[in-house]
């Protein structure tokens, strides 16, 4: 996907929902998204309706790799072990306990994998790798 890639409000074309830079792979800058999985976060953040700040949502291999990742994780879009067409996956900051039950609940509701961390939420859509839900909790992701 190109530099200019953003998830749009689907009703307020006007209002950004998440911007390349917080989508974008940190070493690589591309953005690219397994089919279904823009339009099913950006139902989560507006259903959700509080700031959702991204930590990591797409990674290339090698990244993925380097920052410590599943060799299965989904937030790889270029060598991914599923059969997706991008990534799948995205983690989202947690300020607080009470935000992340919030927003958990919220994602789960809608049929997303959640992971909480110490300090962020992990959340993907494994059905659309042809995979099972699995909720989880542990200190890396």
């Amino acid at each position: 996907m190109n530099q200019d890639f953003c998830i749009w409000h689907p009703s307020h074309p006007d209002i950004v929902l998440f911007t390349h830079q917080e989508l974008a792979c940190k070493a690589t800058g591309v953005v690219r998204l397994a089919a279904g999985f823009a339009e099913h976060l950006a139902f989560l953040r507006i259903s959700f309706g509080e700031a959702m700040s991204p930590s990591s949502c797409c990674r290339s291999a090698a990244h993925n790799e380097a920052v410590g990742g599943h060799k299965r994780s989904l937030h790889v879009y270029d060598e991914p072990y599923h059969p997706v067409d991008g990534t799948a996956a995205i983690d989202i900051r947690m300020p607080d306990a009470g935000y992340a039950w919030r927003l958990a609940n919220v994602a789960f509701k809608q049929g997303w994998a959640v992971g909480v961390s110490k300090t962020f939420i992990h959340l993907d859509r494994r059905d659309l790798a042809g995979t099972e839900r699995r909720n989880f909790r542990r200190s890396s992701i």
